[in-house]
């Protein structure tokens, strides 16, 4: 090694490179030139691609780049070397170089080895063209498609368009006649007097319209539930009632049918809960409704228990609570099973088919997606059938608040001075049934049957309040809006826009162009009234008669000392009979009471009174005060 470097600087004994040229000028300074502009040449390459990759990061061959510039680079020294030698004759520093140029030549080639089936993988320019060629024919299919789609949804839109607004204008015209059916039913209860005949007649016609708008708005809910535009509006409510509610409206459909009616509920239920009530109740209401219907003997069984719960904030708790429903009726067959919640999807045979439309249990299966849950199924042909879902509520403390004021009596007029209501509708029984509902209780009210005469008339009259149709000839209900809030002398007065239209953007309109709030059609007596007590800050005057008898009612039932009652075993079969429902051996037995003993008569008129109206709750416990 030390002769090595001994030699590295001092070369005697060996021939100078320079005598390999013969000493001639021209042919050394030929070799100088030559070897100078090669090591130019090669140092200008690695400089090159050292450029690339640092603008190309993203290039897989970077490694046997600078391998490749190593050994470029070394190449371009060994050619300066071979002229340094010419006049310093340092071989084994030139040969050193050589060596080292040669390693790094044979670890670039066995790189290359290594990286060449990767290269041969890289399409050639021929095809990358065609490869370029099939992308964009690929591409202007696609565009085609995409046009195709829209052109097909813009199709599907005016379709679904055209059917939202002929179910609308369908609406509007089915719920005209069922404005003055229910109003009239209303305005008759409220106002005459009638025998218990006309009074239940009187219900029935109430229920049927009622029945009818279900039926309509069915129809409306599986269309928004098709444009993905039906939403749930929670509210705290009370649950022991709303279940009572639901509960005894069934009760009533079974006890028609003579089939049994057991309610089961967790003694654990929350008090008050958050959640959609309107269509909680509509599911509820469809599924017991359906078991009932097809039960013509047997029993159907309601169930409410809490299946799960967790603490969440503010103290509040979730619940997550089961609803079933269970029947002894007709049974399901598998594979109709499947078909239950598709729309117009009806079971059974054709006379229990033609009772409904066949869209109640998709409308609820929706509904309960919504709230998180599914309904299920279970069913056995012949002996019966289960139904039940599952939904999160999240309990309420503060329901009393939202919950609805108890009616006070029969209201007979208001405080203060007389106020005038035009109402502007192109309908004359829309016009009169909010006549009829206002005037009695002590209001003006005036009449038009299109904007434009409503317009005249608020000029003659002043009026303090107006309530408006939507669609009228002439002048409509939002130009006649817009033409109030613009003039300097009705700018401030109260308006309601009334319409049977289902379109919610035809509600919106109206509060936009200004309209204090909007009454759906039919109307409702009890919503009218409210939102003229709140609009007007009105204070209602109640009938003290009315009022007395009404709160003289539940006393007049209550124990008393001159009402004699019959034996104890009497009472204990009247309350059996009462906890099964059965009316009809309940008036049976009463009218025999009465026959077989008259001081028993004020205590069997009780009975008779209280379960000819289904008022079993109150019935068990008139009885349970007589019991020991």
């Amino acid at each position: 090694m030390l002769t090595f470097l001994s030699y590295a600087f001092n070369s005697d004994g060996f021939i100078p490179h320079g005598h390999c040229y013969l000493w001639k000028t021209g042919l050394v300074w030929l070799h100088i030139i030559a070897d100078g502009i090669i090591a130019l040449a090669y140092y200008s390459i690695p400089f090159l691609l050292i450029y690339f990759i640092s603008k190309r990061q993203d290039v897989p061959f970077n490694g046997v780049f600078v391998l490749f510039g190593a050994f470029i680079t070394a190449c371009g020294t060994g050619h300066l070397m071979d002229i340094w030698t010419l006049w310093h004759p340092d071989y084994w520093i030139s040969g050193c170089l050589k060596a080292l140029t040669a390693i790094i030549s044979i670890y670039t080639a066995f790189a290359l080895i290594f990286l060449m089936p990767q290269a041969l993988t890289l399409p050639s320019p021929a095809q990358l063209e065609a490869i370029n060629r099939a992308l964009s024919t690929e591409i202007v299919e696609r565009k085609r498609i995409e046009q195709e789609l829209r052109k097909a949804e813009e199709v599907a839109q005016d379709s679904s368009h055209a059917k939202s607004e002929f179910l609308a204008n369908m609406s509007h015209e089915l719920r005209t006649p069922l404005n003055g059916i229910l109003g009239y039913t209303q305005i008759l209860q409220r106002t005459e007097s009638l025998s218990e005949k006309g009074r239940k007649g009187l219900g029935v016609i109430y229920q049927c319209g009622s029945h009818l708008l279900t039926l309509i708005n069915d129809v409306l809910d599986l269309s928004k539930i098709e444009a993905r535009k039906l939403e749930l509006h929670p509210v705290d409510f009370y649950l022991p009632a709303f279940i009572d509610s639901v509960t005894e409206i069934c009760r009533i459909r079974a006890e028609q049918k003579v089939i049994a009616f057991e309610v089961q509920l967790d003694p654990d239920l929350p008090t008050g809960i958050h959640g959609d009530e309107k269509r909680l109740r509509q599911v509820l209401i469809n599924l017991l409704s359906n078991a009932i219907k097809f039960t013509n003997q047997g029993s159907v069984t309601f169930k409410v228990k809490i299946t799960e719960r967790e603490s969440g904030v503010n103290g509040k708790t979730n619940y997550k609570i089961r609803f079933e429903v269970i029947d002894t009726g007709a049974g399901i067959k598998p594979e109709q099973a499947e078909k239950i919640f598709q729309p117009f999807e009806q079971v059974g045979n054709q006379k229990r088919q033609s009772e409904g439309t066949g869209l109640g249990l998709a409308i609820s299966q929706k509904i309960v997606l919504l709230m998180g849950g599914q309904i299920q199924v279970q069913s056995t042909l012949g002996k019966g059938s289960t139904f039940w879902f599952e939904a999160k509520f999240l309990e309420s403390k503060d329901w009393a608040k939202v919950s609805r004021a108890v009616d006070q009596g029969t209201i007979v007029g208001y405080m203060g001075q007389r106020r005038t209501i035009l109402i502007a509708d192109d309908k004359w029984e829309n016009r009169s049934v909010i006549v009829n509902l206002l005037e009695p209780v002590g209001f003006t009210v005036i009449e038009a049957s299109h904007g434009e005469e409503a317009w005249e008339q608020a000029l003659a009259h002043k009026p303090d309040l107006v309530i408006t149709d939507l669609v009228m000839p002439i002048l409509d209900g939002f130009e006649l809006i817009n033409r109030l809030r613009q003039s300097e002398q009705f700018k401030n007065i109260a308006i309601i826009a009334s319409s049977a239209s289902v379109f919610a953007i035809d509600q919106h309109k109206s509060i936009d162009v200004g309209a204090d709030t909007f009454l759906p059609k039919p109307v409702e007596a009890e919503v009218l009234l409210e939102m003229l007590r709140q609009i007007l800050q009105l204070k209602w005057i109640f009938d003290e008669k009315i009022d007395a008898i009404q709160k003289n009612k539940p006393a007049a039932l209550e124990k008393s000392i001159d009402t004699i009652s019959p034996n104890q075993q009497i009472l204990q079969e009247l309350l059996e009979l009462v906890h099964d429902g059965d009316i009809q051996n309940i008036l049976e037995l009463a009218d025999q009471l009465s026959t077989s003993d008259e001081k028993l008569n004020v205590f069997t008129q009780h009975i008779v009174q209280l379960a000819s109206n289904f008022q079993l709750k109150r019935l068990a416990t008139f009885i349970e005060q007589y019991i020991d």
